[in-house]
């Protein structure tokens, strides 16, 4: 019955530490590949911008429309991860209390090189966007 309980903790350790670690690349990956201009699926007439200085820039038919500060983390506020979620803290500036908290959910390039952004915001509803 040890032996038992031993493996079973062995396998549990091995399994959460491969999601910690690739939770931890994902965060790398998304800080990187999230820089740049992306255009809604759902209305091409938006597009949203990510800066290498932090910097989101929010667009409509090519005016900017709001600027926020933004971070990627493995928490947001009272949100605390579940061991897979990426979130998107949004502010109107760095040193703003007020936020919200949206999930990055995937970035990923298919094979003919289209790179495409899954965001669920705090409220539940799913975003698509490419990359320009």
């Amino acid at each position: 019955m040890k032996k038992i309980n031993l493996i079973l903790i062995i396998i549990l350790g091995f399994t959460y530490g491969c999601k910690a670690q690739s939770q931890f690349e994902n965060l790398t990956n998304y800080t990187t590949n999230i820089i740049g201009t992306w255009i809604s699926d759902d209305d091409p007439t938006h597009k949203i911008e990510f800066t290498s200085n932090n910097t989101y820039k929010v667009y409509i038919d090519n005016v900017l429309e709001n600027t926020f500060f933004y971070s990627l983390g493995t928490s947001c506020g009272t949100n605390q991860n579940n061991g897979y979620d990426i979130f998107l803290k949004l502010k109107e500036n760095e040193l703003s209390i007020d936020y919200k908290c949206d999930i990055i959910n995937n970035i990923h390039t298919d094979s003919f090189g289209v790179t495409t952004l899954s965001i669920t915001t705090e409220r539940g509803q799913l975003e698509l966007y490419t990359k320009q």
